[in-house]
């Protein structure tokens, strides 16, 4: 490979790891001595991906169709869960009819929520979905690409998947944003329909004043480089994913970085890594200008109605948790939960301690149907 496509490779994987916030331009690391098979010990001991519910195919209002799968709450046939799955904790009987429903982040897809689907399983029917041109979802046309398109897309599943009963959301990051865009558009659902929502790592607005690389002037100069940078990139898709595909130790570190606070298993950032290895640079080109867009603060207000929880890492450096304690301020009544030495995929880092904050939301969501 040309000196040129390496350094095309590796600007591509710098830039989307630092524009989605999980390795979104990082290809699956093979390349790392002495790594590789403690790895495939790890995957193995945990089947990530493995998860998998009923399949539907939504078409969304503009034709793009989403992939969507279903965990269906089968209460006569549900064995007890071993106690991890729990957190601890005994649940009660969730309502016949409560959905979940899980909207993921930039540059990932649906198995995201892998230990969340594996620890809630039984709270009620989960619906998970791939974002438009992610995952196993259509690609979307670059006109429809906008937070506002995605609260759309969200509001169909939920008419199509949650057509009665009670409904939980949850997102994280682009995912979040997600909800806020579809409380701006459908504030008669949250108070109504929507009973809870769960915030993960995510932000209302003021992205684009968040450095990247660097701190402070030089972080800026960095971000305002990113967005012409990636695209200049998308118009050699094909060097820029020979170079993805090949790996490099630099690519798994950035990936560590501004994923994970903390040390994590290996096998958590292959995770991620093989998450995102086909979500094509043309894609992450096509988004990444929306967050510089982004702002939803006059769309939290319908999140007062509802139990909701807001979750972010002290070492998150893509959604700072700073942008987490203004969302909660904008929604008196909200929890705000801070999760030490954690980065922006704390639903992987810090598994357990998201999860039982999100448990904690869906039960007292369901405890306020009680009392209306």
């Amino acid at each position: 490979m040309s000196k040129a496509g390496r350094t095309a490779g590796l600007i591509g994987a710098a830039v989307g790891v630092l524009a989605a916030g999980a390795a979104a331009g990082v290809a699956v690391e093979r390349q790392v001595i002495g790594r590789r098979s403690g790895q495939r010990k790890q995957l193995e001991a945990e089947p990530f991906g493995s998860l998998r519910g009923t399949p539907h195919i939504f078409t969304a209002d503009d034709g793009v169709e989403l992939y969507v799968e279903v965990d269906e709450l089968k209460r006569s046939r549900r064995p007890a869960p071993p106690p991890k799955r729990r957190l601890g904790r005994k649940l009660p009987l969730p309502p016949e009819d409560l959905t979940v429903i899980f909207a993921h982040g930039y540059g990932l897809n649906m198995d995201l929520w892998h230990f969340e689907r594996r620890d809630l399983a039984g709270i009620g029917t989960m619906v998970f979905y791939d974002q438009r041109s992610h995952g196993r979802s259509g690609r979307s046309p670059k006109a429809n690409i906008s937070i506002d398109q995605l609260g759309q897309d969200l509001y169909g599943i939920v008419e199509r998947f949650a057509p009665t009963g009670p409904v939980i959301l949850i997102g994280h990051s682009m995912g979040g944003m997600t909800i806020m865009a579809l409380a701006e558009q459908h504030p008669e659902l949250f108070g109504d329909r929507v009973i809870g929502v769960g915030l993960c790592s995510t932000s209302a607005g003021g992205l684009d004043q968040v450095p990247i690389v660097f701190p402070g002037k030089v972080g800026m100069l960095a971000r305002a480089l990113a967005t012409p940078t990636v695209a200049a990139l998308a118009r050699i898709p094909d060097v820029v994913e020979r170079s993805r595909k090949a790996g490099t130790d630099i690519s798994y570190l950035l990936t560590r970085k501004y994923s994970f606070g903390s040390e994590v298993p290996s096998a958590f950032t292959e995770f991620v890594n093989e998450m995102i290895a086909a979500t094509p640079i043309e894609v992450i080109a096509d988004f990444y200008p929306i967050f510089a867009l982004h702002d939803k603060y006059d769309a939290l207000e319908p999140l007062q109605k509802v139990e909701c929880v807001v979750i972010g890492g002290d070492k998150d450096h893509l959604t700072p948790f700073e942008h987490a304690e203004e969302i909660v301020r904008r929604v008196p009544g909200a929890e705000l939960v801070e999760v030490q030495n954690c980065g922006h995929l704390g639903l992987i880092e810090h598994h357990r301690e998201f999860t039982a904050a999100l448990l904690g939301m869906i039960e007292r969501a369901e405890q306020s149907l009680g009392h209306q």
